[in-house]
Parts: structure tokens; C-alpha cells; sequence
């Protein structure tokens, strides 16, 4: 039995027996407010136990309560301290490009006031016909039905139920990276959006469909998989950002505020720039790039220019750059060295005696 059939049986029984499926409930932020800049939208997911602790050691030491391995998943009273949303320098991960631009989901909402003055007027007619055989047939009824006693329906009472969960605030995580993670973590399923630098539409890739799968960016889950100590997703989401890269986006991707912080992504930019170093894109943009590096605009403007320089050694001068960094050895004294050193010694020591006699 693999162990995907093993949880997914834990579960059922969990089920079967009446017990509780949710024991933690997370608390993410799933819209950006440039113009505000806070992140809004506190959201919550709802995940099982088992399957977390089962799936990743980093989850199985967060929900031992013995302490929080990360200092970004914090328990949470489930306040509202965080309603008006969080400070975009507090979020933690200001490029997030899985966070929801707030300003365009207000202006793709329309009010419902505008999509009842859209209706025609051949609609109204016929509610209005409707109305009025309604009205008909309820004379009717008044008419022929004889009165009946009508018996008092008693509303079922029901209880509001209580689940006792944990709940845990993670503050520099995207809604839609970690729906993909918990996703993932349940059906070793994940599904990648195209980088924004690509200039692809997002619409038709992000619609959720809970038969397959939601995408989220790749350098979200990059960033989120490095934390929770996933290296397989970590890895997925590494070669699906590669993938992404070509002579239109590698020198916006290379400027980036996320490959300044993970230096094997930074690495793997330079190698792309390598291969794409003789396109046009890149020629016309380079300058531009190396003066920000100049003018200190780029926090890893140096990094850059060290990688880029060892990558050409390594590509065109493979021997010379092996020999720079062999290590140096300490040279050995000349053969005959040390029995000249012992005679001088010895020769001192007389002269020593004879100024000095007894």
C-alpha cells in the first residue's frame, strides 16, 4: 500500500467514525493594496493532521506544539486585529506575484445595480406575466380548495457546531500558494502559472477546478516549498521557473528582488543570460542593467557580475579558472636548509659561552 492510499484510508476512517477531518485551520492574506500598500483579505484553510504530519517533518514539528520551527507561523486568536489587512513592509515577501491585485479585482466586479439596468424590457414583460398568472391561479385555489386545518411546522433546531482547531497565521504567504501547497501535500498534484514577466494571460490558468489542481506562481511556491523544507516540491517549482525564462524576461528575472534573496536561482538566471547573451533583447538591455548594478540600485548588482564572470571563465577558459582556484601549497625549505640553521645556532651559542665565562 503506497502511503497516498494509506492517508487517504486514515481519512475515511476518520470519517466513517464521526471524528473531526479539520485540527488546523491557516490564516493567509490572498489580495495586495498597492495604492495602500498592505496586504488584505485574510482567508483561512482548513488542513487534517494526520495528512501534514505524515507528508512533512517541517508540519510535524509545527503541530507538536513543541515550538515553531519558522518564526513567520505564529498562533493566532483569530482576532481581528488583522481586518483592515497587514503592512506590505510586514508581509515579508513583498514580490509575491500570487497575491491578488485589489484594485483590479474591485474593477472587474460590477455592482448588481448596473447588471439589473442591463436587463431588456422583453424581461420585464415577462415577470410581469408570470405575476400575473400567479396571482390567477392563487384566486383559484382560494376559490376551490375547502379550508383545512393547517398544522403548525415545528423549524428543526439546530446546534451550532463547534470545531476545536488550531489556528496559526502565516503572514508572508500568498492564499493561492498555500491552497496549492496543502493541494499538493494531499495528491502530490501541483500546477504552475506562467511568469509574469512572460506577459501570458493568468485568467485561464488560474480558475480553480477541484478536479484537478490550482496553480500558483512558481517563485511563490519556490519561496514557500524552501521554508517547509519541501525539496521535491522546491525542486518542481525550480525547473518549472527555469523553464519560464527566455531573452524577453531574463534580464527583468535577473533584476529581481527574488533572486537576490536564493543564490541558486540567481546561478541558474546567469546561465540563461549566457545562452541568450548573443539575442537581441538582451543586447539592447544589458547597458541598462549594468547601470542600475553602478548606481547601486541592485541589492545583488555585484553578485550578478561575479557569476557572470565566473560562468564565461568556466565556459571559455575552463583550465585557467581551474588553476586560480587550486589550492596553494606552502613551499617546502630548500634541501640543506635546516642543517645550515642548526650550525648558525650552534655557532651562537659558543659565542654566548665565551663572553660569558664561569
Amino acid at each position: 500500500m503506497s502511503n497516498h492510499q494509506a492517508l487517504v484510508e486514515a481519512l475515511l476512517m476518520k470519517s466513517i467514525l464521526g471524528q473531526e477531518l479539520v485540527d488546523t485551520k491557516f490564516h493567509i492574506f490572498s489580495g495586495c493594496s498597492a495604492h495602500l500598500r498592505k496586504v488584505v483579505r485574510l482567508q483561512a484553510l482548513s488542513a487534517n493532521d494526520v495528512v501534514l504530519t505524515a507528508r512533512s517533518e517541517f508540519f510535524a514539528e509545527l503541530l507538536s506544539r513543541a515550538g515553531s520551527p519558522d518564526a513567520t507561523f505564529v498562533d493566532f486568536d483569530g482576532g481581528s486585529v488583522f481586518e483592515d489587512g497587514m503592512a506590505l513592509d510586514d508581509y515579508g515577501y513583498t514580490s509575491d506575484s500570487d497575491l491578488e491585485d485589489e484594485e483590479e479585482v474591485k474593477a472587474s466586479q460590477m455592482p448588481a445595480s448596473d447588471l439589473k439596468g442591463n436587463e431588456s424590457d422583453d424581461d420585464d414583460d415577462d415577470d410581469e406575466d408570470l405575476l400575473v398568472v400567479a396571482d390567477a391561479m392563487s384566486e383559484i385555489d382560494t376559490l376551490t380548495i375547502p379550508p383545512q386545518a393547517v398544522t403548525p411546522i415545528t423549524p428543526i433546531q439546530h446546534k451550532p457546531r463547534v470545531v476545536d482547531c488550531r489556528n496559526i497565521l502565516v503572514p508572508d504567504t500568498a492564499f493561492r500558494t498555500f491552497k496549492a501547497l496543502l493541494l499538493y501535500l494531499y495528491t502530490d498534484k501541483i500546477v504552475f502559472s506562467p511568469l509574469k514577466s512572460q506577459g501570458l494571460p493568468r485568467t485561464n490558468v488560474e480558475i480553480p477546478n477541484s478536479s484537478t489542481s490550482w496553480p500558483c506562481s512558481p517563485k511563490s511556491m519556490y519561496h514557500l516549498a524552501s521554508k517547509v523544507r519541501l525539496d521535491s516540491l522546491r525542486d518542481q517549482a525550480f525547473y518549472a521557473i527555469r523553464s519560464s525564462l527566455g531573452a524577453g524576461n531574463i534580464l527583468q528575472e535577473l533584476s529581481s528582488s527574488f533572486t537576490s534573496k536564493y543564490p541558486a536561482i540567481l546561478q541558474m538566471n546567469v546561465e540563461v543570460l549566457l545562452e541568450h547573451i548573443a539575442s537581441i533583447p538582451v543586447i539592447q538591455n544589458v547597458p541598462s542593467l549594468l547601470k542600475r548594478i553602478a548606481d547601486s540600485q541592485l541589492p545583488h548588482g555585484a553578485d550578478i557580475v561575479i557569476n557572470l564572470y565566473q560562468k564565461f571563465l568556466l565556459q571559455y577558459h575552463p583550465r585557467a579558472l581551474a588553476l586560480a582556484n587550486a589550492p596553494i601549497e606552502s613551499t617546502p625549505p630548500p634541501q640543506g636548509t635546516t642543517g645550515v640553521l642548526q650550525a648558525s645556532k650552534c655557532i651562537d651559542k659558543k659565542k654566548k659561552k665565551k663572553k660569558n665565562p664561569v
